[in-house]
């Protein structure tokens, strides 16, 4: 089977096509055959060597797959072959490995999926269980009226704009360019505001009266990370999923005292956090299931590559150039 592997960590070149045994799946596994690859942000940090949770090389990147079960292993009871299924690495100790043709895992892992999600929609699935989390778990105790989403183009971008927007609040994307403006804003957010032309932090408090956002999901955090708190409502708080600008350089504790009349919270968040709660992330999934098979959202699809090009999907995400979701089509 064709597979896409680093062998050493670097920039897009480093995505090698390779061609590997397929697998045969073993006791209480199935064998799935991809249909389509989602693409992630953090699959870039693992290529490029950034990512906390570093595998050992050679190492086969991949953590979402949709495909139909084309072999059972002894013992499996719970699928059939044909059976439309979905693959999150979440589920299968995110040990990558589906950037493939073939994957071989556990019944249990392959969640079986309605006709009414499509291959290429339900590699989606992890940016809603994702949003869905961030929202409804990360930030509990805060009740949503607005919320900011940073970088609202992307694929968790996007879901977090649905699932808000579904929850009752009004969304504030930012994004950056006229261009994605409107696609945000196309997406269902109320505002979008282009970080490249304008101040967010003033934007933000302009657009809500000076009360600022309930909730601000930020993934970039860098320098101007606590600049946030100055656009958080009373008793609001920052969703810290990602820190894909560096790390803040300012005392963040004496930032939040120096913002004390707001009462601010930030939250520090990684679905690592749910590698042993299978009960929530599961839970999680089978809403974002229902959100997409019922129709009730539809994900932002920016492009659909051949396999073989695993190398331009990434450098789409590094460059920003997408909007929304980018799938490999075996």
């Amino acid at each position: 089977m064709k597979a896409i592997q680093i062998s050493r960590t670097g920039g897009p070149d480093v995505l090698e096509l390779v061609d590997l045994p397929t697998p045969s799946p073993g006791p209480g596994e199935v064998l799935v055959k991809a249909d389509a690859i989602g693409v992630n942000y953090f699959d870039t940090m693992i290529r490029t060597g950034r990512y906390r949770w570093m595998p050992k090389l050679p190492f086969v990147l991949g953590n979402e797959m949709s495909g139909h079960v084309a072999a059972l292993g002894a013992g499996v009871t719970s699928r059939t072959v044909g059976e439309k299924v979905f693959i999150a690495g979440y589920e299968i100790g995110n040990r990558g490995g589906l950037y493939a043709e073939y994957a071989a895992v556990p019944e249990q892992a392959a969640l079986p999926l309605p006709d009414s999600v499509g291959a290429d929609e339900a590699t989606a699935l992890t940016n809603y269980q994702l949003a869905w989390i961030l929202l409804h778990h990360a930030a509990r105790g805060v009740m949503p009226k607005t919320v900011v989403v940073y970088g609202a183009t992307g694929g968790v971008g996007t879901a977090l704009i649905d699932v808000a927007r579904l929850a009752g609040a009004s969304v504030i994307g930012t994004a950056g360019g006229a261009d994605k403006c409107a696609f945000v804003r196309s997406r269902g957010a109320a505002h979008a505001i282009d970080y490249s032309e304008e101040n967010v932090v003033e934007r933000v408090n302009a657009l809500t009266d000076g009360h600022g956002a309930d909730i601000v999901f930020d993934h970039v955090a860098g320098k101007a990370f606590a600049d946030g708190l100055k656009m958080v409502a009373p008793l609001g708080m920052i969703v810290s999923y990602a820190v894909l600008g560096g790390m803040p350089e300012t005392d963040l504790f004496k930032e939040m005292r120096g913002n004390i009349e707001r009462s601010p919270a930030v939250r520090c968040f990684t679905m690592h956090t749910y590698d042993h709660m299978e009960e929530p992330r599961r839970e999680a999934m089978a809403r974002a299931v229902e959100l997409i098979g019922s129709g009730k959202v539809r994900p932002a699809i920016a492009a659909r590559l051949p396999f073989a090009d695993a190398r331009r999907a990434h450098e789409l995400i590094e460059q920003r150039g997408a909007m929304g979701k980018i799938v490999l089509k075996p």
